[in-house]
């Protein structure tokens, strides 16, 4: 391969990142200026005995850790009447005891046990055909607590937009105490928070939050529920609805606190996974491209496709300059010593992040202090993510994707929350 190919690869490992840095911070700005910050509280006309009836779902899978806290969150929220189903998929460890506990004392409180771990999407699948009549389902991760009032803003949406399948929730990073939890903190903000507001100025959005959304019930079973074979049910979710023609929507409002991995570890495996279903994004639902209907999908997907393909240039140009460096004297492919090129990048997540700050500074008061940290950012955010994309590309692109969803929960350890008032 000629230098020249070196250079326009370069050229595009250089600026796409710049590029979609800006698009997602000025989107995320004007969401915030048109659609967030002139919204009014409008929950508050609305009489109580026409909220609707919310049923939040909770898989668990080992969660002895965190469910407790959980539990406790779940008690006390701010909505006038919703049940709480607990699936248990076949943990070993006592969380399925502590929840029995809970159930004494919480009347809409439920528990369904599964003698067999079928994986998370399975479990709300199973569970969906036990709930009975309820307009609204939640999901929530057994490590996520929400703040009192995020139940409402979850589904106040559905109350005025009939062709609404899903409404995801605004995750907040509570543990902050070492390098690698600093760092998500400023991730989540600056990126997947920016991120649903710039895609939500487009029209669509590439995935929900798995920790916690909203979905209409019906329209959730009329597409077939969660699917099995994807490493990220959250993801194959949001276009199944999308395809359908249904709206998916980001409410900044709902803050959930969610517990984000404290060891590089625990942050690998939750990014191989999530690296993996993104293939399984790309294998099973570039059809959209068979049909004109789909077009405003069409972006989102490109997007999409250009990271993986940013990924690939960058793991495998870096590794060819690395050899030839050893044994040439020009050696080829990218050089990742940083240059002047690195020094943009990082200015370029210090302004991303300063947008971040200016959107969510209402739900995360101490969010600023991640901002020192920022600098860290594109080693983690771009080099590990982009080294996760290459690992898990055979497995994504000519794996089975048969069950490929059965999961295990990290390792938790006791978080103090966050204020949640």
């Amino acid at each position: 391969m000629s230098l020249n190919y070196w250079q326009l690869f370069s050229y595009y490992v250089f600026l796409f990142p710049l590029v979609m840095s800006v698009v997602y911070a000025v989107g995320g700005v004007y969401f915030w200026f048109r659609r967030e910050k002139r919204s009014e509280a409008t929950e508050r006309t609305i009489p109580t005995e026409q909220w609707p009836h919310v049923t939040v779902l909770v898989p668990v899978h080992n969660e002895a850790a965190t469910i407790q806290d959980t539990m406790q969150n779940l008690s006390s929220l701010d909505y006038p009447d919703y049940d709480v189903v607990f699936i248990d998929d076949n943990s070993v460890d006592n969380s399925a005891d502590i929840i029995r506990e809970h159930l004494k004392t919480a009347q809409n409180f439920h528990l369904i046990h599964l003698s067999k771990n079928v994986g998370k999407a399975a479990a709300l699948n199973n569970a969906l055909t036990r709930i009975g009549d309820t307009p609204i389902v939640v999901v929530l991760d057994a490590d996520t607590t929400l703040k009192s009032d995020a139940l409402k803003w979850l589904t106040l949406p559905f109350t005025y937009q009939p062709r609404l399948g899903a409404v995801t929730g605004n995750p907040v990073a509570r543990n902050r105490k070492n390098l690698l939890e600093k760092i998500q903190t400023a991730e989540f903000a600056s990126i997947i928070g920016l991120l649903k507001r710039s895609q939500r100025v487009m029209g669509r959005v590439l995935t929900v939050s798995g920790c916690a959304t909203a979905y209409r019930t019906d329209v959730l079973i009329k597409v077939g529920g969660f699917s099995s074979n994807s490493a990220t049910e959250d993801i194959d979710i949001t276009w199944k609805l999308q395809k359908a023609h249904y709206e998916v929507w980001f409410a900044p409002k709902a803050v959930a606190y969610i517990e984000v991995p404290a060891s590089f570890s625990s942050y690998w495996k939750q990014r191989e996974r999530w690296a993996l279903g993104g293939w399984h994004l790309l294998r099973t639902h570039k059809d959209i491209f068979q049909r004109w209907e789909h077009r405003r999908l069409w972006p989102i997907y490109a997007e999409f496709f250009l990271s993986y393909i940013w990924s690939l240039l960058f793991v495998f140009g870096t590794a060819t300059w690395i050899v030839t460096s050893i044994f040439l004297a020009e050696p080829a492919g990218l050089n990742p010593v940083p240059a002047w090129t690195g020094a943009v990048l990082i200015f370029a997540c210090l302004f991303q992040f300063g947008a971040a700050l200016l959107v969510n500074r209402q739900y995360d008061k101490t969010l600023w202090r991640a901002f020192f940290y920022v600098p860290w950012y594109p080693l983690f955010f771009y080099v590990i993510n982009a080294l996760t994309v290459v690992w898990t590309a055979p497995k994504g692109l000519m794996g089975s994707l048969n069950n490929v969803g059965k999961w295990q929960s990290p390792a938790r350890k006791t978080v103090k929350p966050l204020v949640q008032g």
